[in-house]
C-alpha cells in the first residue's frame, strides 16, 4: 500500500470512528456529516470525498457493526465450546446444542458491551435510508454460525418451507451456502429474530422489575430454542 493509500485508510478510519462516537451521542438517526467532519477536523465537504452520501457513511457503519458482530460470534464458537454455556442441561446434550447456547450468549452479551451498534443493526430503522444489497452477506455471516448448528435437520413446524416457498434469494443462497434444508434457515431466522427481540427489550428496560436478572429468562428461552430446534433431548422425552 503506498503512502497516499495509506492516508486515506487512516482518515477512513478516523471519520468511521467519528461517526460511531455521534451515533452514541444522537443515534443513527441524528448522525452529521457536518458534525463528523467537525470531529476530524475537515470541512464538511471533504468528508464527502470518503463517502459520498450519508447514506454511505451509515451503510459502512453497519457493515462493520455486522463484521464485529460476526467476528465475536465466531470467536464463542472456538473458545472452548465444549465447555460452554452450562445452562444447557440434558441427559445427553450434544455439542450443537452447547454450540447454539454459545452463539446466543455471545450476541447478547456483544449487544450489551455495543447497545448502540446492535441498535443500527436490529433497532429502529432510520427514516430514508434503505439498507443496499452488500449488506445481506454481512448479515448472512451473523447468521451462519448459528446455520451450522442445524446441519441437514428437517425442523417441525416449518414444513412450509421444505420447498423453499416464502425463502427470499439471500435466505436460499445462504441455506445453500451451508448445507441446510429450507425448515432449518427459516426455523433459524425466526430463532435469532426472537433473540434480537429479547435483547431489544432488555436493552429498553422492559424487563426492570418484571424479571431480574433478565438473564435467566434469557437462558429458559435459549434452552427452549434448542429444544424446539431438535438441538436438545430432554429426560423424558421420547
Amino acid at each position: 500500500m503506498g503512502k497516499r493509500d495509506r492516508a486515506r485508510a487512516e482518515m477512513t478510519e478516523r471519520i468511521l470512528a467519528a461517526a460511531r462516537a455521534e451515533i452514541v451521542q444522537v443515534g443513527g438517526v441524528g448522525l452529521s456529516m457536518r458534525a463528523v467532519a467537525r470531529e476530524v477536523g475537515m470541512v464538511s465537504s471533504a468528508v464527502y470525498r470518503y463517502f459520498p452520501t450519508r447514506e454511505d457513511l451509515l451503510t459502512a457503519l453497519i457493515l462493520e457493526s455486522y463484521g464485529g458482530l460476526a467476528a465475536v460470534l465466531r470467536a464463542a464458537l472456538k473458545d472452548g465450546v465444549e465447555g460452554a454455556a452450562p445452562h444447557v442441561v440434558s441427559v445427553a446434550a450434544p455439542s450443537d446444542a452447547r454450540r447454539w447456547a454459545r452463539l446466543a450468549d455471545a450476541l447478547r452479551e456483544w449487544a450489551l458491551d455495543n447497545p448502540h451498534e446492535f441498535q443500527l443493526i436490529y433497532g429502529t430503522p432510520i427514516p430514508g435510508y434503505v439498507a443496499p444489497p452488500e449488506t445481506i452477506p454481512a448479515a448472512g455471516a451473523v447468521a451462519a454460525p448459528f446455520f451450522d448448528c442445524l446441519g441437514s435437520r428437517w425442523v417441525s413446524g416449518f414444513e412450509e418451507f421444505h420447498g423453499e416457498n416464502g425463502l427470499g434469494m439471500g435466505l436460499r443462497e445462504v441455506a445453500h451456502g451451508a448445507g441446510i434444508t429450507p425448515s432449518a434457515a427459516a426455523a433459524v431466522v425466526a430463532a435469532i429474530s426472537e433473540l434480537v427481540g429479547f435483547v431489544s427489550h432488555e436493552l429498553a428496560g422492559h424487563f426492570v422489575g418484571m424479571v431480574d436478572p433478565a438473564g435467566r429468562l434469557y437462558r429458559a428461552v435459549v434452552r427452549r430454542q434448542a429444544r424446539d430446534l431438535g438441538l436438545l433431548r430432554v429426560e423424558g422425552a421420547d
